[in-house]
């Protein structure tokens, strides 16, 4: 399976001026309306254009892998969106990145190939890993990857799909010190209250960080989600685990069988009835 883990990373280098973006080349930019970041609209940022158009791109991804449009949990798919908006955009980057040298690396997506990558490392608050991983664990998606189990293997395991999309591998780091500031995570219980109406009268729902919840996260995708008593007590219906209208498809096809039969049946015994009395007149 090809992974696409849509970190969004341009090239970067570094340069002796300083600057609190990662890219010493840059300063912080006032670079308006930041659709994949809405959080960081009309504030200087480090990111540019070009980030910003490939984080769209890259964001329909984080959709249709941990969102609801691909069996996930749509508070996971918006707790990523504003974890890399903050690698990618904040003014302070180089509170919690650190650029620690290039290596050649083996390609996540072929083995046989090696990448020449930035290696970086990115420290976080293990409250942070916790909170996003715990919105994001019952999706299929990280199920199916043994690698992605708990906190740390999780992150690790995006920061190394960076390899291929931008030619960087991210080691990630836990600390309460010097560490990316993501407060108010939403975990994936949340019920929205944020909404808007659009053109035709549907009402869509958002975080606070104005990324789309289009549904809120059930049982399946989150486990705080559940409800205890309906799940151990709510008695099942008899036809539960079937197809409707299969099930009552061939309940309709048996009861006009058995009725067809029943038919043929009495028919050909007033048949039997009939011929006995011809035989009788004819004898006498």
């Amino acid at each position: 399976m090809k992974f696409q883990i849509f970190l969004i990373i341009s090239q970067q280098f570094l340069y002796p001026a300083f600057s609190a973006c990662i890219d010493q080349a840059r300063t912080p930019l006032n670079i308006g309306k930041i659709p994949a970041c809405p959080f960081y609209d009309d504030t200087p940022v480090c990111c540019r254009q070009d980030n910003v158009d490939q984080m769209i791109s890259n964001y329909r991804s984080i959709d249709a892998t941990f969102g609801q449009d691909g069996g996930g949990c749509d508070i996971c798919g918006a707790n990523l969106k504003r974890f890399w908006c903050i690698y990618t955009c904040d003014p302070n980057q180089t509170n919690f990145i650190e650029y620690t040298g290039r290596a050649n690396v083996t390609d996540p997506s072929n083995k046989n190939r090696l990448i020449e990558v930035q290696l970086v490392s990115l420290t976080t608050k293990p409250q942070i890993a916790c909170e996003v991983y715990s919105s994001c664990s019952r999706t299929s998606f990280v199920n199916q990857v043994s690698a992605m189990q708990s906190p740390g293997g999780f992150f690790n395991f995006l920061g190394e799909q960076a390899i291929s999309q931008g030619q960087q591998f991210i080691t990630f780091q836990f600390s309460d010190h010097n560490s990316m500031i993501m407060d108010d995570t939403w975990m994936c219980n949340h019920k929205s209250n944020i909404t808007t109406v659009d053109d035709k009268g549907v009402i869509h729902y958002w975080d606070q960080y104005g990324y789309e919840i289009k549904q809120q996260c059930g049982c399946n995708t989150c486990e705080d989600s559940c409800d205890i008593n309906q799940i151990l007590y709510e008695p099942t219906g008899v036809l539960y685990g079937f197809e409707t209208s299969y099930v009552l498809f061939t309940w309709l096809f048996a009861i006009l069988f058995a009725l067809g039969i029943t038919i043929i049946r009495k028919y050909r015994k007033n048949n039997e009835v009939i011929e006995n009395l011809d035989i009788g007149l004819i004898t006498t």
